[in-house]
């Protein structure tokens, strides 16, 4: 054993309070690389160094000299594997230091000269230029023809690309499983003190070319490679069996294929035997069709996704030619998105901020577009980050639209807040174009903001629907009126300071601070500027919706609008009670002159009624928090928010119609959901095909 020599491998995946991720692409290269007999006899693999923490701590749990130290990087984790790698080779000389992952530039010269401590780069694919540099490193430290390598010559010193790439005939399921070989199996005894997650991929391909992502240029081919169904349900079952609550598939388009639907049926198999995985997340198929909402209907019954996302990106046509992107027709869009309503499956759309083409205006019209199409749980807006290997990343690329980065510090949200002592990481964004100055940008994101938090934290929801249905104003005027200050901001002193902090924040971010925010008292992690904002104004909801109502009015008064003001008092009544509050909410029981509790009940499904002079009973049903704040976020927001639960429950009947309630609606709608889903064919293992 004392001939063998020592490897370690470093990556180095987020905490989130207690939870972070098993090293899976570390296990992998491990355990293809030992199929080989030389590499089991010839190396030791040491325990994965797998979670970010201080530099001091990382370097400590080097208890020998290593004979190779592989770093898998990715934007998280990347300064602290180049310091923790400096500090290996000053310590060891000797010692092979190997790079690899998303964030190793494919074009590695000029990295190399940069980071003279690094020895080896791996593009792309890592399993095949892994082992080869194992079986290699036994004898020579000459990596030449080892597929998608650059190395240092060990001679002449000069930087070598191999051109030799790995091959893409290979059976993925040649590279062994690091779950059911066991590779990680020790690490539960040894750190109790995590709540691990689990990736699995069931295949790898991506047949888009999106310019700002890692798939449309990056690691992988546009055809797709599967492993085998043997393989993954193999995979899940070890998954639910070591009691693994929430399982990420890294795919890149989910549900695209036909065997996706007998994945889904072994993960539903899997939990009604084991309770395991609780919740699986996963990467969409882009263009969501009928089996894709099939399937996130299925999985949704069983309550194991957050969430389906219909990803847009971007609604102006020019904007996608300009990344490469094709989406689904906009009115299909919203005939899936009531369809999913229907079923009471939640839905968030994704959008990103500053995509080169994109203006002002055609943010603007776009994000009314996906209000008006009737999305009802979440929208949610990203800066434009951009990463290497990608096609946005290129200075041609940049060039060619004026595209200026930005590079801030990288907070992750909903991670755990950074400690001090951390290795500060990094992100790019941008922050102007051709097509937006940096002032757009800056009125872009308050846009977004207010959006999100009217709209996706659902402070002002069910008055924006109403405010389109009854009136026919945009959804976007009321936010545009609030994000733009015309309201007066003498009678609102909750928005005034808010709208005061959200650009204290935009000034923070150009001075090179991250997105996330800090709020003491509300969990140690980092919170989206428009959770920031929610949280604060739950702290005073009843006086938020005092302003709120004033606002409504200001804004009807400027769009010269007629308006009954009982109507307009009972719909910000109906949303004041659907809002949660961290502090004690007692059940309330309240009497409506109009039908609003059954007008929203129905305003983003196929069957929507008009708002008429009814009177009707809403009984509130709020969870009592009874103070705790850290329950309070967790349960509405990090568990709620994604699922559509953030909202308060509440049943309504009718004073008027003795046939009128939602427990009739909600039985209607059950009937439906099982009629669609008892339609939907369950294919078996055996005749599966990709």
């Amino acid at each position: 054993m004392s001939a063998q020599k020592a490897i370690y491998m470093n990556e180095f995946n987020v905490r989130m309070g207690k939870a972070t991720y098993l090293p899976m692409v570390s296990g992998i290269l491990r355990a293809y690389a030992e199929t080989s007999e030389r590499v089991r006899a010839n190396y030791r693999f040491k325990p994965f160094l797998f979670c970010i923490d201080r530099f001091e701590n990382l370097i400590a749990q080097y208890d020998e000299e290593p004979a190779m130290a592989t770093f898998s990087i990715c934007m998280w984790n990347e300064q602290l594997s180049l310091q923790l790698a400096r500090e290996v080779k000053a310590r060891w000389p000797n010692c092979l230091i190997v790079f690899g992952g998303s964030q190793c530039p494919h074009d590695s010269k000029a990295y190399l000269a940069e980071h003279a401590f690094i020895d080896v780069a791996v593009r792309a694919e890592g399993e095949e230029a892994f082992y080869g540099i194992c079986e290699r490193f036994i004898d020579s430290r000459d990596f030449s023809g080892v597929p998608n390598v650059t190395f240092r010559h060990p001679i002449s010193g000069e930087t070598i690309e191999n051109s030799e790439k790995s091959d893409f005939e290979r059976d993925l399921d040649s590279y062994p499983s690091p779950y059911t070989t066991g590779v990680f199996d020790y690490m539960f005894a040894a750190h109790p003190e995590y709540d691990f997650q689990a990736i699995i991929e069931t295949n790898r391909g991506c047949p888009f070319l999106c310019t700002f992502c890692y798939w449309g240029r990056g690691g992988t081919t546009r055809r797709y490679r599967y492993h085998s169904l043997e393989r993954v349900h193999a995979e899940v079952d070890w998954v639910a069996r070591s009691g693994i609550r929430y399982l990420f598939n890294a795919d890149s388009n989910f549900g695209m294929h036909k065997r996706d639907g007998q994945i889904v049926d072994m993960l539903i198999e899997s939990k009604k035997k084991y309770n395991y995985p609780e919740k699986f997340r996963t990467c969409w198929g882009k263009n969501t069709d009928d089996k894709i909402f099939m399937l996130a209907a299925k999985l949704h019954k069983y309550d194991m996704e957050k969430g389906i996302t219909l990803a847009r990106q971007s609604n102006s046509k020019p904007v996608l030619a300009n990344i490469k992107r094709g989406n689904i027709k906009l009115s299909s869009y919203a005939a899936l998105q009531r369809r999913f309503n229907d079923l009471d499956v939640p839905v968030y759309t994704e959008m990103i901020l500053g995509l080169p083409g994109e203006s002002y205006d055609t943010w603007r019209e776009g994000i009314e577009q996906i209000l008006q199409s009737g999305l009802k749980n979440q929208l949610f807006v990203y800066q434009c980050e951009v990463y290497p290997n990608t096609e946005m990343g290129d200075p041609d690329y940049q060039r060619r639209f004026g595209i200026e980065t930005l590079r801030t510090e990288l907070r992750e949200i909903h991670g755990s807040i950074r400690d001090k002592g951390w290795v500060t990481e990094y992100q790019d964004i941008i922050v102007a174009s051709q097509s937006m100055s940096n002032d757009d940008w800056r009125r872009m994101t308050k846009l977004a903001t207010m959006t999100m938090l009217l709209h996706s934290m659902k402070l002002g929801f069910y008055v924006l629907g109403w405010l389109s249905e009854r009136f026919d104003l945009p959804h976007i005027g009321l936010i545009e009126f609030i994000s733009e200050a015309h309201l007066r901001l003498h009678d609102t002193p909750i928005l005034r300071d808010e709208l005061a902090s959200l650009e204290r924040y935009l000034d923070d971010m150009m001075a090179g601070a991250g997105r996330g925010c800090v709020l003491p008292g509300y969990l140690d992690i980092y919170w989206d500027i428009e959770e920031a904002l929610f949280i604060r104004i739950a702290e005073k909801l009843d006086a938020f919706f005092g302003e709120f109502e004033s606002v409504v009015r200001q804004y009807l008064d400027s769009e010269n609008v007629s308006y009954d003001d009982r109507e307009v008092s009972e719909v910000m009544r109906y949303q004041r009670l659907r809002i949660p509050s961290a502090t004690s909410d007692d059940a309330r029981t309240e009497q409506f002159a109009f039908n609003v509790p059954e007008y929203f009940d129905r305003l983003f499904s196929t069957d929507t009624i008009p708002l008429v002079r009814e009177r009707q009973r809403l009984a509130a049903q709020p969870i009592d928090y009874k103070g705790d704040k850290g329950r309070f976020v967790r349960e509405t927001i990090l568990w709620g928010r994604k699922s559509g639960t953030l909202i308060v429950k509440c049943a309504w009947s009718s004073l008027d119609r003795a046939d009128s309630s939602s427990e009739i609606v909600e039985a209607q709608r059950a009937e439906r959901a099982k009629v669609i889903l008892a339609n939907w064919p369950s294919a078996s293992l055996a005749n599966a095909a990709p």
